[in-house]
């Protein structure tokens, strides 16, 4: 896993700087999971799958809590709030199987659940309705309704169904947290998006990595390398020595 060199923690962030969201946390999900063959492997995992990758990856980073904010709908404030992590990756242990056609007032439906893909193409639509229609094109192999012919459009609750289940199969493709407005008090339902919050702290850490070879190169002389090649904990004591010295 990443993180296990500064300049392995360098590399990426670099890397990351400029890609879409998409392409980022893929990138993120292949320092975490390198046992994974390559972009085109992590790309066709469910949604869900990738995200218990950068979970992992947040985990070795800062810990098991992510802390978030959203805004609240009512009064604009930001809320701020933390999940648990483990909590979430319990949800990924389970095994993934193929899921079962979904079965509603005569229609029946084959249908896998969303990657990366998906969501990428979803993205691009112009609407919420047309992002649907989308998703569904794509994750919908067959489709046939009560007469058994198969049908192109399908019926409101036969959506509503087919959105569940693939909620059910793939629990953290979205990732739902109840939050209470500290402002006023609305009580409202965040959706959490693990690829930003995990690239947020990545930022944040090398951003912090950036600064400490600064600060011991203007010290000591050192190249990026030479700093980059001690250990965490001996750079923060350098750090520590040379920041006293420039008092």
């Amino acid at each position: 896993m990443v993180f296990q060199s500064a300049a392995a923690t360098l590399d990426l962030w670099e890397a990351g700087q400029g890609l879409g969201s998409t392409e980022r946390s893929l990138a993120l999900a292949a320092a975490a999971g390198p046992e994974w063959g390559g972009m085109d492997e992590l790309a066709r995992l469910p949604l869900g799958r990738r995200d218990a990758l950068l979970l992992r990856l947040h985990s070795a980073l800062a810990g098991p809590t992510l802390d978030a904010t959203a805004s609240c709908p009512a009064c604009g404030e930001a809320a701020e709030f933390g999940v648990d992590a483990r909590a979430l990756l319990a949800c990924a242990d389970e095994p993934f199987a193929d899921p079962a056609p979904v079965e509603v007032d005569g229609f029946v439906v084959v249908w896998r659940s969303p990657d990366s893909t998906d969501v990428d193409a979803a993205a691009a639509a112009g609407s919420a309705r047309e992002a649907e229609l989308v998703l569904l094109g794509r994750c919908v192999a067959e489709a046939r309704g009560p007469d058994g012919e198969a049908v192109g459009a399908l019926p409101a609750e036969v959506r509503a169904a087919l959105a569940e289940a693939m909620s059910d199969a793939d629990p953290l493709a979205e990732v739902l947290v109840d939050v209470a407005c500290p402002g006023c008090g609305e009580e409202f339902v965040a959706d959490v998006d693990v690829g930003s919050f995990v690239w947020a702290e990545l930022q944040m850490h090398g951003r912090r990595v950036l600064r400490e070879v600064d600060v011991l190169a203007r010290a000591y002389g050192w190249t990026e390398a030479e700093v980059l090649a001690l250990g965490e904990r001996r750079r923060a004591a350098y750090l520590a020595l040379a920041e006293d010295g420039a008092r």
